[in-house]
């Protein structure tokens, strides 16, 4: 498999409440969050994961990349839903994460879940 690094953007905003996916779109959200950095942590032990949260007060880094699943995990619980989805500044702080990734033989990955 391929060496990576990869930032995982989530949306903490309002929208995220809706309960069109139960229990809510947030909690349908951190469940795919795992099970993606579980297979990324699983398919090699050197690829790292990131996590930032792109709503509330500002876009802000949860978890800098690691191969720690459970750090990368516990990032999750808690985080409080709200404000508005800022996109645009979700992939700049994920490019900036990932440009001082301490592995330069990583590719880079970002993936996004927008709630809307």
């Amino acid at each position: 498999m391929v060496l990576e690094a990869t930032m995982i953007c989530i949306d903490n905003s309002e929208w995220m409440r809706n309960g069109d996916y139960s229990p809510t779109r947030f909690q349908a959200q951190s469940e795919a969050v795992s099970l993606l950095c579980g297979a990324k942590t699983q398919s090699n032990p050197e690829n790292t994961v990131g996590v930032l949260a792109m709503a509330g007060k500002g876009v802000r880094v949860l978890v800098t990349p690691t191969t720690d699943l459970g750090k990368i995990l516990a990032c999750m619980h808690g985080l409080e839903m709200g404000g508005e989805l800022n996109l645009s500044a979700g992939i700049q702080v994920a490019q900036l994460a990932l440009k001082h990734r301490q592995n330069k033989n990583q590719q880079q990955r970002i993936i996004i879940f927008p709630g809307g």
